[in-house]
């Protein structure tokens, strides 16, 4: 099967590399009351206590009170009239600033946070831990709404000043890197961090994948999507998506096997699964095995008996050379359509068994009905009978055969073939009558 007959479609196997909205922002909230706590007083202020004010420090500790007790509306207020107070281009600035965009953040006031927290950090005095701390909630804040390109500017930097990153600051630069497109400076980011984890999450390796795809390294995503069956084989998206890239890859056998895997497993148990599994069978040339796929789907309920299925179910086992479930499986077919070509292909079959009775009453079947080519079954009609000695009728049909162009020259053909051969049936018999009656 070649990759534009591929059995999924590269937007359909591909997870997502979309950042996860709704699950980041509550991880947002919750770093965000964890950096209020952290970094607001206790460690800035501390750490820049021989420049700072005292009275500032006095008055931001109280309104970290206010803020630990949700009353972010008082505290807000009292920042501002601290803001007015305080020097301009002073530590004692920077400090009110940066609580002033923890203070929005909580607020949901992302905009106006950003805004307070980028002041803070242009002004160049705040201690060194606690400035690329606040670059990374700038790039959260960033990521929250959507402005990834801003958010790697500031997530870029705040990474650099980590000594021993954690699995998850991997997965946020891998995630940024992936939202602005930089899916492969994405996939290192996100391989560490699966690395360093026991149990990574299963939205990660969706990233890795996702990210592979997009950088058309199929054999990584390949290795990924078996990583990915290790730990969750009861997803059969990933079975379906590790075959698909074998297919790509034009390594159909694996894409089979992988994909009968998953059916032994019990995983397989939608449509599309199964109906790719029969097409890479086919094309593997084992096309038993294909019909015998179609027939415990259908048992199961998987595949319909519709008219498509059925057809392709009697074809394979034509291809296999078992007509007797070919006939079967078209005989079907034409009870399903109620049309009168499947009659014709039985007809074909029990000629290529030399049956020509039930040949003869499948033909039947099939020109009292409409046929695409009705000139063939004429043709074959034509043979049947000959073949039973019926000479007359075979010459009949034969004579039919001829009346359409397609079927036109083979016709003439078996008319002096059919004619020779009633010509010998006349002689044999009439000079076996006369040596009977002489022996009398």
């Amino acid at each position: 099967m070649t990759k534009d007959n591929k059995i999924i479609n590269n937007s359909d196997l591909m997870p997502s590399a979309k950042y996860n909205q709704g699950n980041n922002r509550i991880g947002l909230l919750i770093s965000t009351v964890a950096v209020v706590v952290m970094l607001s007083l206790s460690s800035p202020a501390k750490a820049a206590a021989d420049s700072v004010s005292s009275s500032t420090y006095k008055s931001l500790t109280e309104i970290q009170e206010q803020i630990g007790n949700n009353q972010l509306e008082e505290a807000y207020i009292e920042l501002k009239a601290l803001h007015q107070e305080v020097d301009i281009e002073t530590i004692d600035e920077a400090l009110v600033l940066q609580m002033l965009g923890y203070t929005e953040m909580s607020r949901n006031n992302y905009d106006e946070a950003i805004i307070y927290l980028k002041r803070s950090l242009s002004l160049g005095l705040l201690p060194e831990s606690v400035k690329y701390n606040v670059g990374y909630m700038v790039a959260q804040l960033y990521a929250a709404q959507e402005k990834f390109t801003e958010a790697l500017v500031f997530a870029k930097e705040w990474f650099t000043t980590i000594k021993e990153p954690t699995a998850a600051q991997y997965i946020f630069m891998a995630n940024i890197f992936a939202q602005t497109q930089n899916y492969k400076d994405a996939i290192p980011y996100t391989e560490k961090a699966i690395a360093m984890t026991p149990e990574p999450k299963e939205n990660w390796y969706q990233l890795l994948i996702a990210s592979n795809f997009e950088v058309k390294q199929y054999s990584a995503a390949a290795a990924a999507l078996s990583s990915a069956i290790s730990y969750w084989p009861e997803n059969s998206n990933y079975w379906e998506q590790l075959a698909s890239v074998y297919m790509i890859l034009e390594e159909n056998t694996k894409g089979l096997a992988t994909l009968q895997l998953a059916w032994k497993s019990g995983v397989l148990d939608k449509e599309t699964s199964v109906k790719s599994m029969v097409q890479l069978a086919i094309t593997q040339g084992i096309p038993e095995h294909a019909a015998r796929l179609i027939v415990m789907a259908m048992e199961q309920n998987i595949l319909p008996e519709d008219a498509d299925y059925l057809a392709t179910l009697a074809n394979a086992w034509v291809a296999a050379k078992e007509y007797t479930p070919a006939i079967t499986a078209f005989e079907k077919l034409a009870e399903v359509t109620e049309e009168s070509e499947p009659y014709l292909n039985i007809a074909n079959l029990y000629v290529e068994k030399a049956q020509w009775q039930p040949a003869e009453l499948a033909l039947n079947k099939a020109l009292s009905g409409e046929l695409e080519e009705p000139g063939k079954a004429w043709l074959v009609m034509g043979i049947t009978m000959t073949e039973q000695k019926k000479f007359g009728e075979g010459l009949a049909a034969f004579r039919k055969a001829r009346a359409f162009s397609y079927s036109e020259g083979q016709a003439n053909n078996w008319l002096e073939y059919a004619a020779d051969l009633q010509r010998q049936h006349n002689w044999i018999t009439r000079n076996k009558a006369a040596n009977d009656t002489a022996t009398q």
